[in-house]
């Protein structure tokens, strides 16, 4: 009787998770797989709470329930090519295989929610093993997955049309990356490298009015979903995608962003050790010796660093201002508009210069040389003077080192990659009385909303 009980518990709380819809959209009946990251204390189990137990199923078939587990709190090992699930006091209780095919739904009508160790999650829990580790999925529903991500994303104090376009940008972000980690089992990551992801106990109301008010509605470019890329502030202009990534994307073209100006971020600065930034560059596998100077040579129309120089004592390396974010640290360097300094305010860039008779070179101040072409005068930077050679062909003298100090300092504007929408321009915009869609389509050129 109580395993009568439990599963017309079960088929009803089921039926619960059946999409409805709503005012505005159509309802993506669609459910995702998240790959855990955040929970894990370690990879050889994880404990599971729901207040009234479980119920097992198959993935593809949630209206029948497999089996029912009445204790509260459970623990997940692998063992011999399949999962078991054990009691407080490691009784055997259920054993899963090991790749996924069943799943773990709360058995609780009221408040369907799993607890994996202390994070809470909305739908059911999938288990499988990939090269010995036990890998946590939360197959969980859309737009329930869409509740954990807004709040994550956006601050859930924000306008709601702002709230909207974070969740129309969001549930297109997922729908056009859906089979992002296809290839390890899941759909998508609960990091930023998807998007960040934080399940049930960071929902908000307004945050979940926001997706439940845009059910179903999502971004097209030309009749496809769009990868619907944001960032956090702008400086001014947001960028296009080719210069940042490569490759044009008709819909991530940059646009004029006023609205981010009066930004916490529209201007920072900071400074770094030349010795923790030589360690930051060795550990990004980039091996020119000991660092000696650093050349912005190429920045886009929006004035955003696209290609930095890296001078070395063994050699150089050229790399993408994204890249030199990475390096640092994208919290840290925040944008890649961005500028160098040295720390030492008496700073002269030297070069050596020989008449053509003598062996040793004169020292000019490189910063006050100019090379004259004819038409027009530049300053010299060190890929214009490389080296000096004596008379005697035997020996070189090579350009002193741009950086002086012990530290430089590193001033700019905006935080992110600047892609797509800017989501202070949006608060702001939203601030000012824009709607979600007209938000929307103002930073993703040709865009369409429904």
């Amino acid at each position: 009787m109580k395993r009568l009980i439990s599963i017309l518990i079960i088929f009803i709380l089921t039926l619960g998770f059946i999409p409805v819809d709503k005012a505005y959209g159509e309802t993506i009946d669609y459910y995702i797989d998240v790959k855990l990251t955040r929970p894990l204390v370690q990879n050889d189990y994880v404990n599971l709470t729901s207040t009234n137990g479980f119920i097992i199923y198959d993935k593809e078939d949630k209206e029948n329930p497999l089996f029912s587990i009445e204790d509260t709190s459970i623990k997940a090992m692998p063992n011999n090519g399949h999962i078991d699930l054990m009691d407080s006091a490691n009784n055997i209780l259920y054993s899963l295989p090991s790749d996924g095919s069943l799943i773990i739904g709360p058995n609780n009508l009221e408040e369907p929610i799993i607890t994996v160790e202390k994070d809470s999650y909305r739908g059911y829990i999938r288990l499988f093993i990939n090269d010995g580790e036990l890998i946590v999925i939360n197959h969980v529903y859309l737009e329930d997955y869409l509740y954990g991500v807004v709040p994550r994303e956006m601050s859930y104090t924000s306008p709601m049309e702002a709230l909207k376009a974070q969740a129309v940008a969001s549930r297109s972000f997922a729908m056009h990356n859906i089979n992002k980690h296809a290839q390890e089992g899941f759909n998508l990551c609960d990091t930023t490298h998807c998007q960040a992801y934080a399940g049930y106990i960071y929902e908000r109301s307004s945050t979940n009015q926001a997706v439940d008010e845009t059910m179903g509605v999502l971004i097209y470019y030309e009749g496809e979903v769009i990868e619907a890329i944001y960032h956090s502030t702008s400086s001014g202009y947001t960028e296009d995608s080719s210069n940042v990534w490569g490759g044009s994307i008709p819909y991530l073209k940059s646009v004029e962003d006023h609205f981010s100006l009066d930004s916490p971020h529209n201007n920072w600065s900071f400074s770094i050790k030349l010795s923790d930034l030589n360690e930051k560059i060795i550990g990004a596998g980039i091996n020119i010796g000991e660092l000696q100077n650093i050349e912005i040579i190429e920045t886009t129309s929006t004035n955003k660093v696209k290609n930095v120089k890296l001078i070395g004592s063994l050699g150089e390396e050229i790399i993408t201002g994204e890249r030199f974010r990475n390096i640092i640290g994208t919290t840290t360097l925040k944008s890649a508009w961005f500028r160098i300094k040295d720390s030492t305010s008496n700073t002269v860039n030297y070069a050596y210069v020989l008449d053509g008779n003598s062996l040793e070179p004169k020292v000019i101040d490189i910063s006050k040389a100019q090379i004259i072409d004819g038409n027009n005068r530049r300053t010299v930077t060190r890929s214009a003077v490389v080296r000096a050679t004596g008379n005697d062909r035997i020996r070189n003298f090579q350009q002193r080192s741009l950086i002086s100090g012990e530290e430089l300092v590193i001033e700019g504007s905006g935080y992110g990659h600047g892609v797509g929408m800017s989501q202070y321009g949006a608060k702001k915009m939203a601030e000012y009385g824009y709607t979600f869609e007209e938000i929307l389509k103002y930073y993703y050129t040709g865009v369409d909303v429904f």
